[in-house]
């Protein structure tokens, strides 16, 4: 029962995580200046879930909190509490501390103080009435009742119907008192009792809800079932038995708080019905005892009575058809909703795996079986099989990279508030699609290049007034797929990287020699050292040489790399270069120096034999071809991984292919092409450090090991002008 209870908790932390993403998104949106009644709810609702799931699981401290900032959103919510500037900042502080106790919850952190926030709410719903625009009007005086006028009764006298109002002066003379029934210290009118309607909804029931648990706590509480309305249950062969047919009208004792009633619908889902309403209760008419009353007065008490009744609306059940009529957007979001499923990332892994070795048996197979042999088993059908499961199954993990950039909106005004700076956004390819594992890792670096780009790229409005820039700092954020990576970029139109300054520091902390001769590509890589910060002084955004160090260690973590252009006064990119998927690829078997290879296809243009004269030797360490009229620099991969020994140098004895690079075209010269298959890849982090141009190494058929070739970080450095191939530890 503990293991159970144990998963079910875990699903709830998943939840939390969901709810905490969405709340923090809807409120970015509200501080930006959308305060729509969509955004409002969404935000009402992650914070309403999180706060039925932390009483369920004991949480008091989480619960507590979470109810208090549910108040404020409920009231912004139903228009009592404006959402201006001032209240939007403070559910952003808010937010924070509720980040912080989910993180509590989960033993991750010590419990926070909340108890300035909590005060800071509790100031907010106390004004809510003059965010309103002060007390409401009071509500319209029902119409006076018109009765028939009363006969006379057999001892000749005609019963007069007296108003108080109609006083002006007593018949023997007394000067009447101006008193009204408010001005008695009359006992306070009786509260009716509670009528509560319940209809759960197609989502509620699709996610296992079960209504007759609610009706029954609500029982326990006082409260009977005093109508089901079943108007809406269709014939039983179109019965759907994730629909919510019936509908519940109860009846509860007046002196039952409404939050106990509320407290009963914490875990249903919020598109369901719930009314909760006081019973409407007639006034009592005054009475005025001077004398028995007259028989013949009976009617006339009797017909007003009837007609106040008949005046007074009364909440009646709600027709089946309403229900109905006002549902079509809101059941078609809940069917969608009813169409997915929470899967545990281990188990898509565990199937990833068992995809990555169907392909190699199938690669097993290609080889030993003659292309007969292959025919006759449909091995080319078994082919297209496994790679239909295997694309399936990397698109349920594939996400919107959006997830990793909603994040940053609010992290810009929190850095251009502490900064002082001017920073304008600019988002592009927030729909481009990765891999679930590689958005949760890019967090850490995306935060750090954000604040780095902020703290030492974009000038202060007065430094950018005076070079003849705008006061404000444009920060550009964008992804892109290309080939089988994902390039993620940070840029902004700041002040560039000062070299001459980075190099003295570099000199200073011993990074490198005085001597050293760098490039200046390498010269900006030198930022990415640990311990390396140009910042005079140490404050919370920056001045301690760990942000772009962890950038780079995170990236390098997921076999990719960070590269940095520069240019003084116009500003830096940062650009993450990710694998788009960490599991299969298409892949080309070359060899040189005696072993084999696997070079991406994704990067392959075509290959060359070379003609005599085809290479031409630029510098004693430099080579270029000539195709159709172009020069394109040829790398020789045997001396770009100290194999030269065994590297033949006439270059008519090699194939020479045109790949695709960062660093543009480049030709790169091997023995032969073994041949085209489709390969999985295996980490090599978790036994050895990342090695540069390596992508990882794969299973071929015949059970040999081959290591995959990462083309652009092998060729970082390498450009038209054939700029050397950097040295480990300069280039990342």
């Amino acid at each position: 029962m503990s293991d159970e209870l144990d998963e079910i908790q875990a699903i709830f932390f998943e939840e939390c995580a969901e709810g905490l993403a969405t709340a923090e998104e809807g409120l970015s949106a509200m501080a930006a200046g959308d305060v729509s009644s969509e955004v409002i709810a969404g935000v009402f609702r992650a914070v309403h879930s999180i706060k039925g799931g932390s009483g369920a699981f004991g949480h008091a401290a989480l619960l507590a909190f979470s109810h208090r900032f549910e108040n404020v959103l409920d009231e912004v919510r139903g228009g009592k509490i404006e959402p201006t500037p001032e209240v939007t900042k403070t559910m952003l502080a808010a937010f924070d501390l509720l980040s912080d106790h989910v993180a509590a919850a989960q033993g991750q952190a010590g419990l926070p103080n909340d108890a300035e926030m909590l005060a800071e709410l509790d100031r907010i719903l106390e004004t809510k009435g003059a965010s309103a625009g002060g007390a409401a009007p009071a509500a319209a005086a029902p119409a006076p009742v018109a009765a028939a006028a009363p006969a006379a009764d057999e001892m000749g006298f005609v019963p007069v119907v007296v108003e108080l109002e109609d006083f002006d002066a007593d018949p023997f003379g007394f000067e009447p008192v101006g008193v009204s029934l408010e001005d008695f210290d009359a006992p306070a009118p009786t509260l009716g009792g509670w009528i509560i309607r319940f209809r759960p909804s197609r989502a509620a029931m699709a996610n296992g809800a079960e209504p007759m648990f609610v009706i029954r706590e609500l029982e326990e509480s006082g409260a009977r079932v005093i109508d089901v309305d079943s108007s809406a249950l269709p014939d039983l062969r179109d019965l759907d038995p994730e629909e919510g047919y019936l509908q519940w009208t109860l009846s509860m004792p007046a002196e039952i708080e409404e939050s106990v009633i509320r407290d009963c619908f914490d875990f249903v889902a919020p598109d369901s019905v719930i009314e909760i309403e006081r019973e409407a209760q007639p006034e009592p008419a005054p009475v005025i005892e001077e004398a028995p009353a007259p028989i013949a007065e009976a009617p006339v008490v009797e017909a007003a009575i009837a007609e106040t009744v008949a005046a007074t609306p009364v909440a009646a059940p709600a027709p089946a058809a309403a229900p109905k009529a006002a549902a079509p957007a809101a059941e078609g979001k809940a069917h969608e909703a009813a169409q997915t499923i929470r899967v545990d990332l281990l188990k898509l892994d565990l199937l990833l795996n068992l995809v990555g070795e169907l392909v190699i048996r199938g690669s097993i197979l290609n080889d030993r079986l003659s292309p007969r042999d292959q025919e006759r088993v449909e091995l080319p059908e078994l082919a297209r099989l496994t790679r239909e499961i295997q694309d399936n199954v990397m698109s349920l993990r594939a996400q919107p990279i959006r997830q990793a950039f909603s994040r940053v909106p609010r992290m810009l005004r929190d850095l251009a508030t502490e900064t002082g700076k001017q920073v304008i956004l600019e988002t592009t390819g927030e729909m481009t699609e990765v891999d679930k594992g590689v958005i949760e890792k890019i967090g850490d670096p995306l935060t750090h290049m954000i604040r780095n780009a902020v703290d030492h790229g974009v000038e202060s409005p007065a430094e950018r007034i005076a070079v003849g820039k705008s006061p404000e700092g444009t920060i550009r954020l964008s992804a892109e797929q290309k080939g089988a990576r994902i390039f993620v970029r940070v840029s902004d139109d700041g002040r560039g990287i000062n070299r001459e300054r980075v190099r003295a520091k570099a000199v200073e902390k011993g990074i490198i020699s005085a001597d050293a001769i760098l490039s200046n590509e390498e010269i900006d890589q030198l930022i990415c050292a640990p311990g390396f910060s140009t910042a005079e002084t140490i404050s919370n955004i920056s001045g301690r040489g760990v942000g772009m160090d962890v950038v780079r260690s995170n990236v390098e973590a997921l076999g990719g790399r960070v590269e940095i252009h520069s240019t003084p006064g116009e500003g830096t990119t940062f650009t993450m270069a990710l694998p788009l998927t960490l599991a299969i690829l298409d892949g080309m078997i070359v060899r040189f120096a005696e072993q084999r290879y696997v070079l991406p296809l994704a990067n392959v243009i075509e290959a060359v034999r070379p003609e005599a004269g085809q290479v031409q030797p630029m510098t004693p360490t430099s080579e270029v071809i000539e195709l159709r009229g172009s020069y394109l620099p040829v790398k020789r991969l045997s001396e770009m991984f100290g194999l030269a020994a065994n590297d033949p140098r006439d270059p008519e004895d090699s194939l020479v292919i045109i790949v695709d690079s960062e660093a543009g075209n480049v030709g790169l010269m091997v023995d032969a092409i073994d041949d085209r298959r489709e390969v999985v890849i295996k980490s090599l982090d978790e036994n050895l450090h990342p090695i540069r141009g390596i992508g990882g190494a794969t299973i071929l058929g015949d059970g040999s090991i081959a290591l995959i070739l990462d083309i652009d970080a092998l060729l970082a450095g390498t450009s038209h002008n054939n700029t050397k191939y950097a040295p480990k530890g300069i280039a990342a």
